[in-house]
């Protein structure tokens, strides 16, 4: 990724921040060390709210204001989950920056000038409200760009080792079309579930058997499910098996994701450690398609919540084969860097100050203008991920970050 790049990822929409009084906090404080290296609270509190302004519009439109002390997975709130995340990547910043001089990796001169022309472009198009929210100052947001080149650059030169080639084998997708019927509950438009009474799961079993015996006079799976009263979907999954990989706890739990139509059914990972693409099918199904052949339908399959029937249309689906061959090249790569960084942090002393991030607190949130939301959304999006590929009312009108040219 080129340092451009990288400095562009500064939002570049218009934002209102909500005039509530928020909580100071000492930028300077250690939250967490490095070996002998200190974390400013700025510069994390900093990171989180970066992320917070590019997400605002959306999830207030969904979860409503105040999202950020809603409880969305386990125990942990917005807010809690997005320390969790900035600490960790803090972490893996700092790390990053210690092992620098081991792949040769430096930030040149004139990458220095871009990062502080962008940096002073970012303060003075702020107000001082946008500022102290996010507990910017030229010093944290130059420190957060740099950090952030250096880990672009290590990505790059840590993967160049990587055996990242894929085989015909690892690539494969199959594609399947599907009926799928869920007989103990559904998600209401509320995202509430609602547990079926027995009547209503009788009625979901006599579908299930009207579409067993259409297909057994004749029809169609897709017209089969249609004369019962339901669908038929399709998409594709890995055939791919890693020996070597090692199995969670979590391995053999049922998936409740819905199946779409046309999709790739292959973003949750099964195995730890695997490099190779997952599926979001329940395993029961993947092993009645892997003993199908092309164009054969199963009989009805019974989990402990849904009936599935499917058949196998394709062994092997050349679009989503290659599609998913670069992203197990991806997935081997991430994997190796990740094993690398592992490694050094393994023989890191690091430790964090809960109390120091305990501070971090949200009582204001960033609103964009349509005009400059689809930016706001991609900058956001960018924020967040992996460096190249991988592994966040009444208003003052403020202008945001401004970015640099590209």
């Amino acid at each position: 990724m080129k340092a451009k790049k990288v400095i562009a990822m500064l939002l570049v929409a218009t934002l209102s921040v909500t005039a509530f009084t928020g909580c100071t906090i000492n930028k300077n404080a250690t939250v967490a060390t490095l070996d002998k290296e200190d974390i400013k609270l700025g510069l994390v509190n900093f990171m989180i709210r970066y992320q917070e302004a590019g997400y605002d519009d959306m999830y207030i439109q969904y979860m409503g204001e105040g999202y950020w002390d809603k409880t969305v997975s386990g125990n942990n709130t917005v807010l809690e989950t997005w320390k969790k995340n900035a600490i960790e990547e803090a972490h893996e910043l700092y790390t990053l920056k210690a092992h620098q001089s081991d792949y040769d990796v430096a930030v040149s001169d004139d990458e220095k000038k871009e990062i502080e022309k962008a940096a002073k472009k970012f303060m003075k198009a702020n107000s001082d409200d946008v500022i102290d929210e996010m507990s910017a100052t030229q010093e944290i947001v130059e420190e957060y760009l740099e950090l952030r080149l250096i880990k672009s650059k290590m990505y790059a030169a840590i993967i160049k080792n990587a055996d990242s080639s894929v085989t015909d084998e690892e690539a494969n997708m199959a594609a399947y079309t599907i009926v799928k019927l869920d007989y103990k509950g559904a998600y209401d438009s509320n995202y509430q579930y609602q547990t079926y009474t027995d009547e209503q799961s009788a009625q979901i079993k006599a579908q299930a058997d009207a579409v067993v015996e259409a297909l057994a006079g004749g029809s169609s799976l897709e017209d089969a499910a249609k004369a019962a009263g339901t669908t038929a979907t399709t998409g594709t999954y890995a055939t791919y098996v890693d020996p070597d990989a090692k199995k969670t706890d979590d391995s053999d739990k049922k998936s409740d994701d819905t199946e779409s139509t046309e999709s790739s059914e292959s973003s949750d990972s099964k195995t730890k450690d695997s490099v190779y693409t997952t599926n979001n099918l329940d395993q029961s199904v993947v092993d009645e398609l892997n003993s199908l052949e092309e164009g054969q339908t199963s009989d009805l399959i019974t989990t402990d919540s849904t009936y599935y029937i499917v058949r196998l249309d394709k062994k092997t689906d050349e679009e989503a084969t290659e599609s998913n061959r670069k992203t197990v090249k991806g997935n081997k790569e991430d994997k190796y860097y990740n094993d690398i960084l592992s490694g050094w942090q393994d023989d890191e002393k690091w430790s964090v100050k809960q109390k120091q991030l305990d501070k971090i607190k949200i009582h204001n949130y960033f609103t964009t203008t349509k005009k400059d939301k689809k930016a706001a959304d991609t900058s956001a999006t960018e924020s967040t991920q992996q460096s190249e590929s991988t592994n966040s009312t009444d208003t003052q009108n403020t202008e945001a970050v401004d970015g640099t040219e590209n």
